[in-house]
């Protein structure tokens, strides 16, 4: 399996504090059945995360890895917080932030938590032009969402993808979010599931996740799931 959004990394955000965390994790990782894990520090206004800083604490992970017989691969990535459009455009022109899988084709584009950011259906159409496919985390957290799903429906139809949280539909994140995580996938508005895993509470639990997208939606759906994701990291 592969995990597109992750905070495997010491000490760059609210993930693991030192690298032996980090290493405890990845073990979890593993043993949940996933061989891929894109690393996707936080990136915003309040916080950006350098794009070599990323590749050195991957390399450093590796490493720990590759002594402890470890066989997963972490790959950069960034989930990118839409403080501001013009935030956004700044640092899309710069390259200030890695796409998911260190390419150009996804973008792990979070809403702000305080807010729905007006402008998203505008950027996504953008993004989409240029060969960019934005994808929104774990949007059943943002109230904003579950109080006007039209808003993410309008999205969904423009083209963006949705990527839940496993934990959100086992009821980790609470009843509101497990419900709106139902609602939406009945509606076949998920087009991926993710870890979204920080720390040793906040563990990993995909495979969880994909056995009830199946039981729920039946194989055909998991599989394009699967699928889609896989297609992330292709070359």
């Amino acid at each position: 399996m592969i995990d597109i959004h992750c905070h495997i990394l010491h000490g760059l955000d609210d993930g693991p504090k030192d690298l032996e965390e980090s290493v405890e994790l990845a073990k979890l990782i593993y043993a949940d059945g996933i061989r891929h894990v894109i690393a996707t520090p936080h990136f915003h206004q309040g916080l950006i995360t350098d794009k070599r800083l990323i590749l050195a604490r991957i390399e450093q992970l590796h490493a720990e890895l590759d002594r402890l017989r470890i066989g997963l691969t972490v790959h950069p990535g960034h989930e990118v917080r839409l403080d501001h459009p013009s935030f956004l455009e700044e640092q899309l022109r710069g390259g200030g932030f890695h796409f998911l899988g260190g390419g150009r084709g996804y973008l792990l584009l979070e809403q702000r938590w305080t807010d729905y950011e007006p402008e998203t259906p505008g950027i996504v159409k953008g993004l989409l032009e240029q060969g960019i496919q934005p994808i929104l985390p774990h949007p059943e957290r943002h109230f904003f969402f579950r109080e006007t799903p039209s808003l993410l429906e309008d999205l969904v139809e423009q083209g963006a993808w949705v990527q839940v949280t496993a934990d959100s539909l086992l009821g980790a994140h609470g009843e509101e979010a497990r419900q709106f995580s139902e609602w939406m996938a009945d509606r076949t508005l998920v087009h991926l599931i993710a870890t979204d895993a920080h720390n040793m509470k906040r563990r990993p639990q995909l495979t969880l996740g994909y056995e009830w997208l199946e039981t729920r939606l039946g194989a055909a759906y998991t599989a394009e799931m699967m699928a889609r994701t896989e297609a992330i990291l292709l070359p």
